[in-house]
């Protein structure tokens, strides 16, 4: 089905804040590795490895008993969680055992929909067949270009394009209910023609494809060493949030079990560690709530959220809460 037609036939959304409080997150994010293959310029691996440890950034992997803990812990919620993400700062596809997350998962029955965002460069026919076999339902694969050229400008990294062509053909070929979705970064596009060789290219091994903006995510890149990617993310977004969402509908597990309230590279605290409490006390505890009362009080009051680009360029639309912060006051009051 073309995607135009699928957002025609989505429902309206209902705005975030008449939700608000949940007692079960919308969704999960599991961060599986803190490695990756790439060193795309725009990403926090393009660091070097002082600026990294100044972040506190260390590469690991999540052991798989700290994973089956977060799962089994969001069983304990008392609503089905719409989605369980695997992404982060990092390659999925590089952990192991990420087939058998994505099954372990799969086998609760507590997610409406397990997702992999990953730059689809390990896709081997192997881990493709495992991943279907998984059960996987949405495979969202982030291209650095349509050229191998193009790739290595971007990530660093030299690709044989053909084959990583056919293998992501290979799953979409074999797959039954996964999703395939494909997208490309805007800034990977910089060759005359480039927009119709990724629809040519790509558009018949995926269900969507899509040119996306590249978000100033990591305030130690100088961004304008890129392009003028700012001005393309202020032309493409929809409004300017003084409050970030993001925590009042999701939870991020890191690698080490530590939750946190965001997928940003740095986050205003650490809510607790799924080794040492359940995802559901965590979720309810008083620490996430003085998390959301400071947001509703504006990300230009917290030192690290006024800094991050997600209000500005990243809010789906419906999640804006601005205005509605006194009513939301009341519900969340200590």
């Amino acid at each position: 089905m073309p995607q135009e037609e699928k957002i025609r036939m989505n429902p309206v959304r209902t705005e975030l804040y008449q939700k608000l409080p949940l007692d079960t997150p919308f969704s999960i994010h599991i961060f599986p590795s803190f490695y990756c293959n790439f060193k795309c310029n725009y990403c926090l691996h393009s660091l070097g490895v002082d600026e990294l440890r100044k972040k506190g950034f260390q590469k690991q992997f999540m052991d798989f008993e700290t994973y089956k803990k977060c799962i089994d812990d969001a069983g304990k919620f008392p609503d089905q969680i719409k989605a369980l993400i695997f992404a982060g700062h990092g390659e999925p596809l590089m952990h192991a055992g990420i087939a058998d997350m994505v099954a372990y998962a799969k086998k609760t029955g507590k997610f409406e929909r397990v997702e992999i965002v990953s730059n689809g460069s390990l896709l081997d026919p192997s881990l493709s067949d495992k991943l279907i076999a998984a059960g996987l339902d949405r495979l969202r694969i982030s291209l650095q270009g349509v050229s191998a050229k193009e790739y290595y400008a971007v990530s660093g990294v030299r690709i044989d394009m053909e084959k990583f062509v056919e293998n992501l053909r290979y799953f979409y070929e074999h797959k039954s209910g996964t999703e395939v979705y494909i997208k490309v970064i805007d800034v990977a596009l910089k060759e005359s023609g480039d927009e119709e060789r990724f629809r040519e290219c790509f558009g018949n091994i995926a269900d969507t494809t899509a040119i996306e903006y590249a978000i100033p995510f990591v305030k130690e890149i100088d961004y304008s060493d890129i392009g003028q990617i700012s001005e393309r993310c202020k032309q493409g977004h929809r409004q300017t949030s003084g409050i970030c969402s993001m925590p009042f509908y999701m939870m991020v597990v890191n690698p080490d079990g530590s939750v946190v309230p965001c997928c940003s590279t740095d986050y205003p605290m650490i809510f607790g560690n799924v080794k040492e409490k359940s995802l559901v006390d965590i979720w309810n505890s008083e620490i996430r709530n003085l998390c959301l009362v400071r947001q509703l009080g504006g990300v230009g009051k917290i030192p690290i959220c006024k800094d991050c680009s997600v209000p500005a360029y990243g809010l789906q639309q419906g999640d804006y809460l601005d205005g509605h912060e006194k009513e939301l006051l009341e519900r969340y009051k200590l």
